[in-house]
Formats: C-alpha cells, sequence, structure tokens
C-alpha cells in the first residue's frame, strides 16, 4: 500500500523530470502530472533545461518539507501539558537537592498550572546574541513616521543619485567621440560633487535568553530570582545569594525575527531580555528562592576539547577581543573562554568546525577586528577499560597490561604490568587509610631520626598528605592490620595464585601513599 500510493508517485516523478535517455525527463509527462496534482510550476522552470531544478520545484509544490514538519509534528508529538505530566517527575527528581523543592512548585510543574498565583519557573537553556537594530522596539512599523535622521539620510542618498543621474545624462547628450572629448573636458574634479561617504554606525549585540517556561505565567516588569547552575535549594541563602532581575522584555522567536509579547503561559518557548550579565550559558527562573528548584544542574553538555590561542592582529584590538570573547562564551554553550597563566587568551571548543564557526562569529559580530589563531591542540585523555576491551600488547610474547623499558644504557630492564585488585581488597585498604597513614609515618620518623631532625610523626605525613583522608582506625597495630590484609588476599588468592605471598612484597601504597593501590616488587630489591 505505501509503496503503491507513496513511492510510486515519487518515482513517477524522479522519472519525468530526470529520467529518459538523455536524462531531460520528458516534459509531456510533467505536465500530466503538475495538472493532475493542481500544482502552480512557474513557467521559466519549464522553460529552463535543469531536469533538478524542475524536480525541486514540483516536489517543494506537492510535498513542502515545512508542512510535513507540522503536521508531524502536531499529530505524533505530545502537547505540553502531557509532556510535562509525564516527563516531568523524573527531571525533577534527577535535579540537585530534588528532596528540599517545594511541593508547590512540584505540582505546579507538574500540572501545568498557568494561573498567575502559582510560582513561575522557567528553564534558559541558552543566551543568543541579536543585534540592536533586529530588536523589535528599534524597527519602524510599515505605515509609520520616520525619524529626523532616518528622512536626512534618505534625501542625502537621493541627491547623490540624482547627481550622479544628471552626469550621465550630459555625457551622453554629446555625438561623436569630439563631442564625449568635450563632455569629459567640461567635468573637473573640482566641480564633481561626491557623494558623502555614509557614517557606519555600531549595531551592538544584546544578549536574549532562550527560555522555555514549565508553570505559572511571566509578564514584563516581573521581578523574578536568576539560578545558577551550582545553585541547591537545601542552601537557597548561600553566598554568592542568586540575584532578582526584572524582565525587560519578552519576545516570540519566529526564526530569525522576533516579536513583542507583554506576557507568556505555561508551555512556551520564548525570549527573554534582562539576563544580560547574569546569566552565562544557562540556568533558572523562579518566583521564589525557598524551595526553588536547579534544572540547570541537571546534565552537563558536550564538555569542549579543542583548544587554540587567540591574538588580535592589531594589539590596540585587545580590548575588542577579549569582548567579543566574552560574549562568545555566553552565547555558544560548547564554547568556553579561558586566560592561561602565561597571559594567552584561549578557547575551548567542541570540534575543529565550530572553532571555524566561532572565529567567524568573533570577527564578523562579536570583536568586529582581524584575530589570528593558533594551531589546535586536541588533548589526549588515559581511562581504564576492562582487558577484553584493551588493544592487543604490541609484543605478543607480554601478558596484557605489561610494559617494558630500558635504560639508555641498557644495563637495566624495567618491567611493569598493572591488573586490577580484588574488591575486597580494595575495600579493605580504604577502610584502614588511618593504619598506612601510620606506617608512612613511623617510616619518615625513622628516617628523620638518623638525619639528627626530630620531627612529630603525625605532622610528616600531613605536610606530604594535603587529602583530608578520615582517620578511621579499625585495627589495634600493625600486626593486626597484616594478619587481617594477608587473610583478605588468601582469599581472593583461592579464585587466582596471582595473589598469594603478595602481603610480604608492598613495596608503597597509592596514590599519594596512602590509596587502595599497591606497588608489588616480585625482584626482592625494595625497601618493604
Amino acid at each position: 500500500m505505501f509503496v503503491q500510493l507513496v513511492l510510486d508517485n515519487i518515482w513517477a516523478v524522479y522519472e519525468a523530470t530526470t529520467g529518459g535517455d538523455k536524462g531531460k525527463g520528458d516534459l509531456a509527462t510533467v505536465e500530466r502530472i503538475t495538472k493532475s496534482l493542481s500544482l502552480n510550476i512557474p513557467p521559466h522552470i519549464f522553460r529552463s533545461r535543469d531536469p533538478r531544478a524542475l524536480m525541486t520545484a514540483i516536489f517543494s509544490a506537492w510535498l513542502p518539507l515545512s508542512t510535513a514538519v507540522l503536521v508531524s509534528v502536531t499529530e505524533y508529538l505530545p502537547s505540553p501539558p502531557l509532556a510535562q505530566a509525564s516527563r516531568l517527575p523524573a527531571l525533577i527528581d534527577a535535579s540537585p537537592a530534588a528532596e528540599h523543592v517545594d511541593k508547590h512548585v512540584r505540582s505546579a510543574m507538574v500540572g501545568f498550572h498557568s494561573d498567575e498565583k502559582v510560582p513561575v519557573v522557567a528553564y534558559v537553556s541558552k543566551m543568543v546574541a541579536v543585534r540592536a537594530s533586529e530588536l523589535p522596539q528599534n524597527k519602524r512599523k510599515a505605515g509609520g513616521m520616520m525619524t529626523a535622521d532616518e528622512a536626512r539620510d534618505i534625501a542625502r542618498r537621493k541627491r547623490a543619485e540624482f547627481a550622479k543621474a544628471r552626469r550621465a545624462d550630459e555625457v551622453e547628450s554629446h555625438n561623436g567621440v569630439n563631442g564625449m572629448g568635450d563632455a569629459l573636458n567640461s567635468i573637473s574634479l573640482d566641480d564633481e560633487q561626491e557623494p558623502e561617504p555614509e557614517e557606519q554606525t555600531e549595531d551592538p549585540e544584546h544578549l536574549i535568553g532562550f527560555a522555555r517556561l514549565y508553570s505559572g505565567t511571566l509578564s514584563v516588569g516581573d521581578k523574578v530570582y536568576v539560578l545558577p547552575p551550582k545553585f541547591s535549594p537545601a542552601n537557597p541563602h548561600a553566598v554568592p545569594e542568586p540575584p532578582k532581575v526584572v524582565v525587560t522584555g519578552l519576545y516570540l522567536m519566529m526564526g530569525r525575527g522576533l516579536e513583542s509579547l507583554t506576557s507568556v503561559p505555561a508551555g512556551v518557548v520564548f525570549g527573554i531580555a534582562g539576563l544580560e550579565g547574569h546569566i552565562l550559558k544557562s540556568g533558572t527562573l523562579c518566583s521564589q528562592l525557598e524551595g526553588a528548584i536547579n534544572l540547570a544542574g541537571v546534565s552537563m553538555g558536550t564538555q569542549p576539547i579543542v583548544r587554540v590561542a587567540l591574538e588580535p592582529a592589531n594589539p590596540g584590538d585587545l580590548d575588542k577581543m577579549i569582548n567579543g570573547m566574552k560574549l562568545l562564551e555566553q552565547s555558544d554553550p560548547c564554547a568556553v573562554y579561558e586566560v592561561l597563566e602565561s597571559g594567552e587568551h584561549v578557547i575551548l571548543t567542541a570540534g575543529e568546525l565550530h572553532l571555524e564557526r566561532c572565529l567567524k562569529d568573533l570577527r564578523e559580530r562579536f570583536a568586529r577586528c582581524e584575530i589570528q589563531a593558533g594551531e589546535p591542540i586536541v588533548p589526549y585523555r588515559e581511562t581504564i577499560v576492562s582487558a577484553a576491551e584493551m588493544a592487543a600488547p604490541k609484543d605478543k610474547s607480554l601478558p596484557r597490561g605489561t610494559v617494558v623499558v630500558h635504560t639508555t644504557s641498557k644495563q637495566i630492564t624495567i618491567r611493569l604490568r598493572v591488573r586490577p585488585l580484588p574488591t575486597a581488597v580494595t575495600e579493605f585498604l580504604e577502610n584502614n587509610v588511618g593504619i598506612v597513614r601510620q606506617l608512612y609515618a613511623e617510616r619518615q620518623a625513622k628516617e628523620t631520626a638518623k638525619q639528627g631532625v626530630v620531627e612529630n610523626a603525625e605532622e610528616v605525613v600531613d605536610r606530604g598528605d594535603e587529602e583530608a583522608h578520615p582517620r578511621t582506625v579499625d585495627l589495634k597495630s600493625m600486626i593486626d592490620f597484616r594478619a587481617k590484609l594477608r587473610d583478605t588476599f588468601t582469599e581472593a588468592a583461592a579464585q587466582s595464585e596471582l595473589w598469594s605471598n603478595v602481603v610480604d612484597k608492598i613495596a608503597a601504597f597509592g596514590p599519594r601513599r596512602t590509596g587502595p593501590n599497591i606497588l608489588v616488587d616480585i625482584t626482592g630489591s625494595c625497601e618493604k
């Protein structure tokens, strides 16, 4: 049925426009198809010899993409009330400190309440940069009165066009070559009135928040709290306390155009003004601070991986570049601006294609100056994977996770193999960090005593260990610790002989000498 009603018709149009012996199609068949479908194709499309243009015109008039997408969305996607009722409970539970969210806020969001008395909750997903000339309040309505500056500008352009046309008529009025020469000689550089250069007025960028309202009704002039991504409802008054801002404008975003609104109800996707300087990339708007929900802290976006150092071609444009990079960071959710300790201005992007787009926006919109970019740097990260996922070793004779290195003199060879510890051993070491700390304290106390320096053993360890490990010592002595550790390894040795007699070969603990990792020396050359 689908083939007969859909695919056959599509292939018929395709063959009629691009088929045939020479790939030019059959115009008679095309005319019959357009008449049967009641399609109006411009005559110049029929006269053109481009079959692809004719095929595109027929499909655009018969099955327009915009109509197909709109009909699909309205028929198959759930409405905002149904979508919020099914999705928001899990979204609220995944937010930071969800147990402290006010029950009235939760019920208003899940129930899709749009009354003016219910809490207002909106999520700002990103900040969009819009030129000042594109804002609705700066556009002149059709049929409206022109300002004095607009009238003077139009009059100046008309005078310049009239003078240019008059000079062209005077030149064309002379016949023959001599007449043309006389006309040219009669025009002097002094008498020529050059059109006045147009003044290039600055068109500053304004940041508009792209938001979705989940509950309540938001109007121009309302005051709402701007909650940053790190806000927690468990401690709403933590310093710095979220600011309270005034909504200066609401817009209906129609593609690249904006339409002014006075208020928006729940379920609307809209633009909001007044958040510039308060939201960096994303945030939550709420009419109350106690019991508010932090929707911006639910999930994190993709981290940028490409790092590039930027500098202006003209050193005098450094301030322009810095301000432009700050605007770019706010308007692009995946771009990050950093200043390194060396003084370099660095931008981090999601990829090389994203980097090209960011540089184009910097040069043409935000910084408006020539910018030089260094070579992209992509950092490589290490991770831990299971043995089955590891790449095959280059030396087939070595087991997985084994590395062999030689000194420059070829006199010493070091062979290191990494193996995961049994879970029971890892938990035992994590629960007895205090004993390991005491072991290192005693060892360093002996070393300092040999050097004639007497220090407190605890202070020796505290200087080298910056992490605040809990001092939970469950065992009474090192003997008990060694015996318990030996028993734990004995249980693991029942599954693998690798862990038999490992306790007597432990040379160090890590990381930072107190972690659940161990260095096992099977050569017997290291001090135990």
